[in-house]
């Protein structure tokens, strides 16, 4: 299988260079080159050309009607490695389009170590940003709620018989700034397709620039920290991988990306976690536990959200209670209990809000009704509907509960993505990532999603990593009562725009991260 494959890639590199370069054979034999023979001359027909490309690619894809003599087996170990692989064919076809000025160079052995920054020959260029607007923030709704329904129904889907499902935790801003970045590397429909999921109305131009003004207002105080950070991981073989310097411009500019070139063996492993970890304030120790030989890049953003209540919960105020599960089932857990004066309502939930220090986020609870589940009021959930929902918040005396809780979450965003319209991206021989690779072979292989959030009476912490007081004389109303001693869904807003950065749902507060 792995033979096939590197007969594909080479074979689309060839059809690259055949539409788009001029061939005109060459000798092989550098003048310094010590050999009687002329590396990449595979067919001794006395030149390179494409002729000996295509016979070495269908040699390693072990094609029987392709023979090479024991000669020509020498002549094409380019690299002199021992194999006959795709890497030779590579060198022969960059020595053809003149990417390569000699053949017969030994292979360079990468040394393990670390990842090398290279952000510093990199600088940002100066850049104008947009100011979040109706435009923008339908965009960003509407992608919350796609994205956590889908969500949703995948990870149901993918329980075992008998299996109770669990805890759910996504960030959309997370997801979209990692599938933002990527979005300047696709090229057609590929990107067509990426900005339909992101956003029905905007361009990746206009996202870059929202982005960029978002990221840069989304305020960070003591009392409610919020960190953001994005990076690159390359694969430091030119023979696979040579990224346009407007990608890599782009990406710094617009969402601050920090470009690593590395050799993508276990030190690579370490470094990315190591990174992951740091941005995300140790909530997310570790992202991956190895690099498959077929990937080549890594697009990572990281979010870290630690806040403390504006009225933290005094001890008398915290209370053992009883939980009822999905299933009906009960389970113990300690629960907070205090009187609040923001109250969310809807046609099929009731909720609260309770600010954070410095009234710069806020954690919105959403109960639905009784004869509602949380499963049924996602499946309707729009972008209509979130705005709808937080749009309804009114001053008014609500007692509520809220469970202790921590968890974490992690899973894998292809399918979500693929069901969300996203399909053209995750095909291998149909993406368009040129803008992104100059090698026509690349493709989304996986978009993995890891989050982590902690709720106790002090505040707050959240994670995420995917490779946002008037006073009257009225009569006050009756106060209103919401528990959350069932299943019940929760996010953390933005408050400058009403906007989700973190949004999931608790089924067992009792569930611990693993």
């Amino acid at each position: 299988m792995k033979t096939k494959k590197r007969c594909r890639r080479s074979a689309v590199i060839l059809s690259c260079i055949l539409a788009g370069c001029m061939l005109t054979p060459a000798a092989a034999f550098a003048e310094d080159e010590p050999s009687d023979y002329a590396y990449g001359d595979v067919n001794l027909s006395g030149d390179v050309d494409v002729s000996d490309a295509v016979l070495l690619a269908r040699f390693a894809a072990e094609d029987k009607e392709a023979t090479i003599t024991e000669e020509g087996k020498k002549m094409a170990d380019v690299n002199r490695d021992g194999n006959l692989t795709s890497e030779d064919t590579v060198q022969i076809l960059e020595f053809i389009a003149k990417k390569r000025s000699v053949l017969g160079v030994a292979a360079q052995q990468t040394p393990a170590g670390k990842a090398v920054n290279l952000t510093e020959k990199l600088p940002a260029a100066a850049v104008n940003g947009k100011v979040a607007d109706e435009a923008f923030l339908s965009g960003q709704l509407r992608f919350t709620a796609d994205l956590l329904r889908e969500t949703d129904l995948y990870t149901r889907a993918e329980l075992k018989e008998g299996e109770a499902p669990k805890n759910l935790l996504i960030s959309p801003l997370s997801v979209s700034l990692a599938l933002g970045m990527t979005a300047n590397g696709a090229k057609g429909e590929t990107q067509q397709q990426m900005e339909q999921v992101l956003s029905k109305t905007l361009g990746i131009s206009d996202l870059n620039a929202y982005y960029y003004d978002y990221m840069a207002n989304l305020p960070s105080t003591e009392g409610a920290k919020f960190h953001i950070a994005n990076s690159i991981w390359a694969r430091n073989d030119e023979s696979r991988l040579i990224v346009p310097e407007a990608f890599l411009q782009t990406t710094k500019s617009y969402y601050g990306a920090d470009f690593f070139s590395a050799p993508f063996d276990d030190s690579t492993v370490s470094d990315i976690n190591a990174w992951v970890n740091e941005n995300t304030h140790g909530m997310i120790p570790q992202l991956i536990q190895e690099i498959r030989y077929e990937e080549i890049m890594y697009l990572i953003n990281a979010l870290a959200f630690e806040a403390e209540w504006a009225m933290p919960y005094a001890e008398e105020q915290i209370h053992e209670g009883t939980f009822t599960l999905s299933d009906g089932t009960t389970v113990k857990n300690d629960f907070m209990y205090n009187e609040l004066h923001t109250y969310l309502c809807d046609d099929k939930a009731t909720g609260f809000i309770k600010q954070y220090e410095d009234g710069n986020y806020s954690f919105a609870a959403v109960l639905p009704n009784e004869d509602v589940s949380v499963f049924d009021y996602i499946s309707d959930m729009t972008a209509d509907s979130l705005k709808k929902l937080v749009d309804s918040a009114s001053h008014e005396t609500v007692n509520t509960s809220l469970p202790k809780f921590s968890f974490d979450y992690s899973t894998s965003l292809k399918p979500v993505l693929q069901s969300m319209g996203m399909k053209l991206p995750f095909e291998d021989g149909g993406a368009d990532f040129t803008g992104l690779n100059e090698y026509p072979t690349t493709f989304i292989a996986d978009v993995l999603h890891k989050t982590y959030i902690a709720v106790d009476e002090k505040g707050t912490k959240a994670g995420a990593v995917t490779a946002v007081i008037m006073a009257d004389n009225a009569v006050p109303a009756e106060p209103k009562t919401v528990y959350l001693n069932r299943p019940f869904i929760f996010m953390i807003l933005d408050n400058q725009n009403n906007l989700p950065v973190f949004i999931g749902y608790v089924l067992d507060p009792t569930q611990k991260p693993e």
